[in-house]
């Protein structure tokens, strides 16, 4: 191609010659020393994986995943996010909180602009095979799922302008605790509001209100708070919890784990001899169980912030439904309860206090 004022890096060679093929520990410790990049503890690079940029920060417990590009002028990415394989970011400006989860294959990039900014909030996830682009700035808020194969798009642009033909730029925004399942299309200018779902292969133009659910193409609006979403009994949410703790229990024993009962303690051990502890509180029980370290509490009432400061003096942590509210960190039992909550839309965010 001819050569234009301003380079076209769309695939970064020589970064990736140069680094591209180093292993995990190498890779983090030539990007804090060589090129400055301020990177947190635990953090994984695989192979073919790259980070590309002039300021950036990869907090605690990051992962970037095989053969997965991120690039632009600033980067952030938070504590236990991750790239998955295959994936490609890039934008001038990217912003990923905490818990937030970009699967394989999903695409980000497109034209730059001065004002491009990719902002994924805390414990998003964009599902495989989504393309994004932030030519204008695309902005998602926390606790959003953007299901595979959607299409965000802040331009719309092809045939002459001259000729009447339209050409759109215009931000997108997804406000938090948005859905959209697979294959929503939303266009240039588009706004949803917190809350809202949108029906599977619905298209997106103009506003949708918080807490509203839309579909077709375009997209309409069918139900609306308060009717939607469907408020639940103290006794619904407590008959769903339990099916949850049924369900997740099914799932690990598939995999070998045994599980012992007392009361409202159950103890996890897997093949390897290792075992945890969850105190299940219910939402009539008043009084914290007696702990040990690496125990966790798994609680339908909302903890006291007295509570919480016993949990983390004692080593202990904490999954609070009610509270929506976990400890910062977790045994891997913590962490396999809290993923596993996911698949029913419980997210919870880490109190950092």
């Amino acid at each position: 191609m001819p050569e234009t004022l301003l380079p076209k890096t769309r695939i970064p060679i020589g970064h990736l010659l140069c680094f591209g093929w180093l292993p995990s520990f190498v890779k983090v410790w030539a990007y804090r020393s060589i090129l400055g990049y301020r990177i947190g503890h635990h953090v994984r690079i695989a192979f073919g994986g790259i980070v590309v940029g002039r300021d950036v920060k990869l907090a605690d417990h990051v992962e970037i995943g095989l053969l997965a590009v991120v690039q632009g002028r600033h980067i952030r990415i938070g504590a236990h996010s991750s790239v998955g394989a295959m994936s490609y970011v890039s934008c001038e400006k990217i912003e990923i909180g905490e818990d937030a989860r970009i699967r394989e294959q999903v695409y980000v990039g497109g034209p730059q602009l001065p004002e491009s900014r990719f902002t994924l909030g805390n414990r998003t996830i964009v599902l495989q095979m989504a393309n994004i682009n932030p030519t204008k700035p695309v902005t998602i808020g926390d606790d959003t799922g953007i299901g595979g194969h959607c299409l965000i798009f802040t331009h719309g642009a092809w045939l002459n302008a001259l000729d009447g033909y339209p050409v759109t730029y215009a931000p997108v925004t997804l406000g938090n605790s948005v859905w959209l399942p697979w294959r929503v299309f939303v266009m240039p200018g588009a706004t949803i509001g917190d809350g809202s779902v949108i029906g599977a292969n619905s298209l997106v133009s103009g506003d949708i209100p918080p807490y509203s659910l839309a579909v077709g193409t375009p997209a309409k609006v069918i139900r609306s708070a308060p009717a939607f979403p469907t408020p639940l009994s103290s006794e619904d949410r407590a008959t769903l919890v339990a099916t949850i703790v049924s369900e997740f229990d099914r799932v690990v024993q598939h995999d070998a784990v045994r599980i012992t009962t007392s009361g409202a303690t159950r103890t996890y051990t897997r093949p390897d001899g290792r075992g945890w502890k969850l105190h299940w509180v219910h939402a009539e029980m008043t009084a914290l169980p007696m702990v040990e370290r690496e125990d966790t509490i798994l609680s339908e009432r909302a903890l006291l912030e007295g509570d919480r400061g016993e949990l983390q003096g004692l080593g202990a942590y904490w999954l609070d439904l009610a509270g929506r509210t976990r400890s910062v960190g977790g045994s891997p039992l913590t962490e396999e309860l809290a993923l596993f909550l996911g698949r029913y839309g419980i997210r919870l965010p880490r109190d950092r206090g």
